[in-house]
């Protein structure tokens, strides 16, 4: 892993993610792309790339009280997506872009469940 400034963390062909990020880490970029710290919880960070579109390389995930790697697969993305249309309460941080996103995110998954 290369430190690219305060803020950015570069990972290495060999990995994906990071196993451990920096309390003031911003992105992340690998492979796959940039990761924005998108969206906290009490709990745990969340950096989301906005452009992958496969749910398994969409998200990373940490935990809040040591800063390490729970997730980087589908289960990130999953309970990503569970907080958005099913708690969006426990959120204690959302980005600019997660906002709008959250919002059209909740207006879609509530068009589904009238459906249903």
């Amino acid at each position: 892993m290369k430190i690219k400034s305060n803020h950015t963390l570069t990972v290495s062909t060999s990995e994906h993610s990071p196993e451990r990020i920096y309390q003031d880490t911003k992105r992340i970029i690998n492979l796959l792309g940039r990761y924005h710290r998108s969206l906290e919880t009490g709990d745990f960070i969340f950096f989301v790339n906005m452009q992958e579109g496969d749910m398994n390389g969409s998200t990373i995930m940490y935990r809040k009280n040591d800063l390490t790697l729970v997730s980087d697969n589908y289960f990130a993305g999953e309970y990503l997506y569970d907080l958005m249309t099913e708690r969006p309460n426990e959120f204690t941080y959302l980005s600019r872009s997660t906002k709008e996103n959250l919002r059209l995110i909740r207006k879609e998954h509530e068009k589904e469940s009238e459906v249903n």
